[in-house]
């Protein structure tokens, strides 16, 4: 992501950026899970080292919704104290790593949902370049894994977009 469209936000994680190669993106279950294993380390360092004020932004949702473009237009108000995940989490039990890395370093964690319908994401997805889109089956797959975020999880708020 372009770091200038981001001017504001001192950190924005996203496990797809683990996936770059000099020749784009390349999906493979093993680099996915070292992805997801190398963007989780970073939350813990970054949790660790948060100021007090420091608060944590989830933003989640399928692939496609627009959680990145979110990031792009909202990250100058969220201010240099905020650290930005920015990945599908689509259920309760996908995001329980992160809420407990940012509980266990008392940061604040606030969830935003980013909203498409399937048709959406789908026309979205067909429009990226070719190594950035994801597979239509695991795009099914987690929209039907859905379930919207709530402040029971852990969150200290949910905002919708």
């Amino acid at each position: 992501m372009n770091s200038d469209v981001l001017a504001g936000i001192s950190t924005v994680i996203n496990p797809d950026d683990y996936l770059e190669t000099e020749f784009g993106r390349e999906f493979t279950a093993e680099r996915s899970a070292q992805a997801w294993a190398r963007a989780y380390g970073r939350l813990e360092l970054e949790m660790s080292q948060a100021r007090t004020g420091t608060l944590l932004y989830v933003v989640m949702g399928v692939q496609g919704a627009g959680k990145s473009r979110w990031v792009a237009e909202n990250g100058a108000q969220l201010g240099d104290q905020a650290v930005v995940f920015d990945a599908a989490l689509p259920a309760r039990r996908h995001r329980e790593n992160v809420l407990s890395i940012a509980k266990r370093h008392g940061v604040p964690v606030v969830g935003i949902f980013v909203q498409a319908s399937l048709e959406q994401a789908l026309l979205r997805n067909a429009q990226r370049d070719s190594d950035k889109r994801v597979p239509e089956a695991a795009l099914h797959s987690v929209f039907s894994m859905l379930e919207p975020p709530t402040e029971t999880e852990g969150f200290v708020r949910v905002e919708w977009a």
